[in-house]
């Protein structure tokens, strides 16, 4: 698979959801099971609404957290989402 282009809008696909911010483990609930989330995983995902594109993604989590470096950060969302597409947990709008 390509990675996802800066444009395309990142989207949970249907049956795929994010457990209550109240809930002490952060999960992303897809039909087979659940998937553990780790570091600012929850907070890539929350930005996944199908509106923001992947390019609004980056820029808004460099804003969020300063202090790592940009392209790191780029590289790492990219990464993250493209298995979670594999997955089938995530599709490109």
């Amino acid at each position: 698979m390509k990675p996802p282009g800066l444009a395309e809008r990142p989207a949970l696909k249907p049956g795929c959801r994010l457990s209550p911010a109240s809930n002490p483990e952060s999960l992303l609930l897809i039909p087979e099971g659940a998937l553990r989330l780790h570091g600012p995983g929850r907070r890539i995902l929350e930005l996944c609404d199908g509106q923001h594109t992947l390019a609004d993604v980056i820029d808004q989590l460099q804003m969020e957290f300063p202090s790592a470096e940009a392209n790191r950060i780029a590289g790492e969302v990219v990464t993250y989402l493209s298995r979670l597409h594999e997955k089938g947990a995530i599709e490109f709008l």
